[in-house]
């Protein structure tokens, strides 16, 4: 991350919302999960960690289901992850770039993170290379409701997204950054706690029920509130 964007977040002019940690964790195990041999995931990498929140829940989702991390760092270039940092001393903190320090993982994971970088191209492909496996979570808002509704300034100066996908292209970033798509499913943000607090979210989470009942890729494209979780092979793989 470089630019406005990143001093956006050093300067903690962003809101990190901790109402989803919990959420995001349980559908980024989901994926993890498909790893094939669980037991050789020792080290552990979350990249642009925001609040710690996520980290913190995922790290422990995964011991639970037998993963035997011996180590676990999270990166962001903004320090907001401090107060969660000294409530867990089993886990490291830095505030720092994951591509400017010296470090192979056997899984790195980005929750949230490629939407609000200037190069999402850059930061996978430099991820690729020092990861086994890699495990995203991408908002698709390159759907029908945010062109009908006119949403990109709201994305883009509220929520702070400045990249837009929707499933297919999505993967095809992955893959041409160097990594190797494992696994993929859409996950339901309509139902995290943040996808339900505005009136417009609560008025739509009806049809995007029904819709995402349905089919998910169909609720991706049309009434939106859909993210894709994907787990990669890495270079290191």
């Amino acid at each position: 991350m470089a630019g406005p964007e990143r001093a956006r977040y050093e300067t903690g002019n962003y809101d990190f919302d901790p109402s989803d940690d919990v959420w995001k964790a349980t559908e980024m195990r989901k994926v993890i999960v498909r790893i094939s041999d669980p037991h050789t995931i020792v080290s552990y990498a979350d990249i642009g960690c925001g609040n710690g929140g996520v980290f913190v829940s995922l790290y422990n989702e995964l011991l639970r289901c037998g993963f035997p991390l011996r180590r676990a760092i999270g990166y962001d270039v903004a320090s907001a992850w401090k107060t969660v940092a000294q409530k867990h001393p089993e886990l490291e903190f830095r505030t720092a770039d994951f591509l400017e320090d010296d470090i192979e993982v056997d899984l790195a994971t980005l929750n949230d993170v490629l939407e609000h970088v200037t190069c999402p191209q850059t930061l996978l492909a430099g991820v690729a290379r020092r990861s086994r496996y890699v495990a995203l979570h991408i908002p698709l808002d390159d759907r029908l409701s945010v062109l009908l509704a006119e949403q990109w300034n709201r994305r883009i100066g509220v929520v702070g997204h400045i990249s837009f996908w929707n499933p297919a292209s999505a993967l095809n970033m992955v893959t041409s950054c160097g990594l190797l798509p494992l696994w993929c499913r859409f996950t339901p943000g309509f139902l995290a706690p943040s996808g339900r607090v505005r009136l417009l979210q609560k008025l739509a989470l009806p049809l995007r029920m029904l819709t995402y009942a349905v089919s998910p890729g169909i609720a991706a494209a049309t009434v939106g509130g859909v993210s894709l979780a994907v787990l990669c092979r890495g270079s290191k793989g």
